[in-house]
């Protein structure tokens, strides 16, 4: 079983990116937010103090507790089908990452690896002031002209949380823990920095290229 985690500012192209990867390899996509939205729509009016803190967290941008995020990923992970998964913002701080690391360890499946998308924070804030999705598909668009998804024929709509004083706040949170993930993945030689300025077919390009060198280097 193998575990692949995209992480990187909001906008900057995770999403995307982790669903090419998945759809290449026939592996489970695994989101935070989704899985974090379908929580609060499920408990939707609920009195729950865990799930009320849930939602407070996510509308005021502000990251989930490790112990809530791994706890809502690790049921993910124990209904997996295929022969690995790829999460899409997760893990988000290193003791998530060693929780993971602790978990993939102790069933015997193979380390996990992490691919950051790296981008400019005013390029995060340009995106996200555009970013519309799609309610049935979840494609993410960030073009201005495109009002439709392409894939459903649904009308796009902009998430409650894409706006810049969010995406701010986002920012200041995901900067210093994406780097101390990024450190501790480094130190196991498990991580792989993409510029994710390009297009995104250059940047699927360079994952490929990347990934494909990093194997090549597991394997001598």
């Amino acid at each position: 079983m193998k575990i692949y985690s995209f992480i990187g500012l909001p906008a900057s192209g995770k999403g995307t990116q982790a669903r090419i990867f998945a759809e290449k390899r026939n592996l489970d996509l695994i989101g935070m937010g989704d899985v974090i939205r379908a929580v609060i729509e499920e408990n939707k009016g609920s009195n729950d103090s865990f799930i009320i803190e849930i939602k407070k967290r996510y509308d005021a941008g502000v990251p989930q507790t490790d112990e809530v995020a791994f706890d809502l990923l690790k049921k993910k992970l124990l209904s997996l089908t295929k022969e690995g998964a790829v999460f899409d913002n997760f893990p988000f701080t290193v003791n998530q990452a060693k929780l993971l690391l602790d978990f993939t360890k102790g069933k015997g499946w193979e380390p996990p690896v992490l691919i950051y998308i790296k981008l400019n924070p005013e390029t995060t804030i340009e995106r996200v002031a555009h970013r519309k999705i799609c309610p049935q598909c979840n494609r993410i668009y960030n073009k201005k002209d495109i009002t439709v998804c392409e894939d459903c024929g649904v009308a796009l709509i902009s998430r409650a949380d894409d706006n810049e004083d969010t995406a701010r706040k986002r920012i200041e949170h995901y900067i210093p823990k994406i780097n101390e993930l990024i450190d501790y993945y480094r130190g196991a030689g498990e991580v792989l920095e993409i510029d994710g300025e390009p297009a995104i077919s250059k940047v699927a390009a360079q994952i490929e290229k990347d990934y494909g060198e990093y194997l090549k280097q597991r394997r001598d």
